[in-house]
C-alpha cells in the first residue's frame, strides 16, 4: 500500500482541487442565504437530475413515522431493506450493501484504487466522482473517449485494458451524455474482462433506460466475482435529498467494502432507510414518473428538432445537446431566467438539461429559444 504523508494528503485533497461539479454558486448559494427554501423555490431546477415528482406519498409517510424513532441506529430497517433488494434481484443479503447514495460507494471504490497505486479505466465523459477520490488518493486516471454518438466504445475500453488496470468504470446509462450500452454487448464485455480486474457497472439511471431494470447486469453478480453494480433511490425513486443508494457484488466484495466503509452501513438513517423500503415496493409511483419523464423529454426533443439543435435520444432523466446551437453564455442566460443548467468543465461542446414536470419543459422551451445561436 502506498503511504501518504499528511502533507500530501492535504495537497491531495478536494479542499485544494477545484470541483468538477458547477453548482449551487454564487447566485443560488446568495438565494438561500435570504431565508428561502426548496419548498419555495422560485427557481426551476434543471440541473441535477432530480426527480420532480418525488417522494412518492407512501415513501414520504414512512420517512415521516421512521422520524419517531430517530434516536435509534437503522440496524433492523437496513436488514429489511436488504432482504427487500436481494429478493427482488435473486441475490443474498450478504450480497448486498446499503450506502448513502451511490456516489459513497463510488468514492471508496476510487480510493480502494488509489491507495494501491492502481489504474482506474473509464469512459469519457462519464460521471467522476469514482475518478475524483481515485486520483486524489494516487490512482492513475486512464480516459477512453466516447464514439461520434457520445456511446461507449466497449472495444476501445477492452483495448485499452493494461497490467495496471484495477478497475474500469462504465456507468450505463451514462451521465452525462445520456446514452446507453447495448446489454447483450454488456454482457459480453463484462464476462471477457480478467477477473483479476474489478468491474463496477454504475445503474443509477437504470430505471429509465430503454429496457428498465429488465436491463441491469445484475444476473451477471452470481457468475463475476469481479462485478460491482451501484444503484441509486436518488433519481427514478425520488430520495435524492434523503441519500440512500445499494451496492451490489460477490459476498466476499461486500464484506471488504463494508469494512473499508466508514457507516458501516449506518451513514443512511431511519428516515431514509425506511423511505426506500417503501418507495421499493411502489411500483405504479415509479412507472408514472418513468412515463411522465418519456412525456417531458418529447417536449424538447419536438422543439429542438424544429430549431435543428443536435441532442441526443435520451436513456435517462436528462438530454445532451450540442452547446453550438445556443448563445455561449447559455447556462448564465438561463439562470437569470431562474432556470438552472449544467456544463462541467469536461463538457466543452455540451450542455444538460435535467427533465422537469411536462409544464417546466414546455416552460424551458419558451426561454431558451430566446437563446439560439
Amino acid at each position: 500500500m502506498t503511504k501518504i504523508s499528511r502533507r500530501n494528503w492535504l495537497q491531495k485533497s478536494l479542499l485544494a482541487t477545484p470541483l468538477v461539479f458547477t453548482s449551487l454558486d454564487t447566485a443560488l448559494g446568495a438565494h438561500y442565504s435570504n431565508n428561502k427554501s426548496f419548498i419555495d423555490d422560485p427557481l426551476l431546477r434543471l440541473h441535477w437530475n432530480e426527480n420532480p415528482y418525488g417522494p412518492s406519498p407512501v415513501a414520504l409517510e414512512a420517512a415521516t413515522e421512521a422520524l419517531k424513532v430517530g434516536n435509534r441506529y437503522p440496524d433492523p430497517i437496513v436488514d429489511k431493506l436488504k432482504q427487500a433488494i436481494a429478493t427482488k434481484n435473486n441475490l443474498e443479503t450478504t450480497q448486498v450493501l446499503i450506502t448513502a447514495g451511490s456516489t459513497e460507494v463510488l468514492s471508496l471504490l476510487g480510493q480502494h484504487v488509489g491507495l494501491q497505486a492502481g489504474e482506474i479505466l473509464t469512459p469519457w465523459p462519464s460521471f467522476p466522482t469514482m475518478m475524483i477520490f481515485g486520483e486524489n488518493t494516487g490512482a492513475r486516471i486512464r480516459k477512453i473517449n466516447l464514439d461520434a454518438e457520445d456511446r461507449i466504445d466497449l472495444q476501445e475500453v477492452t483495448k485499452a485494458i493494461s497490467a495496471e488496470t484495477k478497475l474500469i468504470f462504465i456507468c450505463n446509462p451514462n451521465n452525462p451524455t445520456s446514452t446507453e450500452v447495448n446489454r447483450d454487448d454488456l454482457i459480453e464485455f463484462c464476462r471477457q474482462i480478467p477477473q483479476d480486474k474489478l468491474i463496477c457497472v454504475d445503474e443509477a439511471y437504470i430505471e429509465y433506460s430503454r429496457n428498465g431494470i429488465s436491463g441491469s447486469m445484475v444476473e451477471l453478480v452470481r457468475e463475476l466475482p469481479n462485478l460491482i453494480i451501484c444503484r441509486t433511490f436518488s433519481k427514478a425513486y425520488g430520495l435524492a435529498g434523503l441519500r440512500i443508494g445499494y451496492v451490489m457484488s460477490s459476498a466476499e466484495n461486500i464484506t471488504a467494502l463494508r469494512l473499508r466503509h466508514s457507516g458501516w452501513e449506518l451513514s443512511a438513517g431511519v428516515a431514509s432507510v425506511s423511505a426506500a423500503f417503501a418507495a421499493l415496493n411502489d411500483s405504479s409511483f415509479l412507472e408514472m414518473c418513468v412515463e411522465k419523464n418519456k412525456e417531458g423529454k418529447r417536449i424538447v426533443y419536438d422543439a429542438f428538432d424544429k430549431w435543428g439543435v443536435q441532442c441526443n435520444r435520451s436513456s435517462t432523466n436528462f438530454l445532451y445537446a450540442r452547446s453550438r446551437h445556443f448563445h455561449a453564455d447559455v447556462i448564465n442566460k438561463m439562470r437569470a431566467e431562474k432556470i438552472l443548467l449544467t456544463k462541467w468543465p469536461d463538457m466543452k461542446d455540451h450542455i444538460r438539461i435535467s427533465i422537469g414536470k411536462p409544464e417546466q419543459m414546455e416552460q424551458f422551451v419558451s426561454k431558451v429559444e430566446k437563446y439560439l445561436a
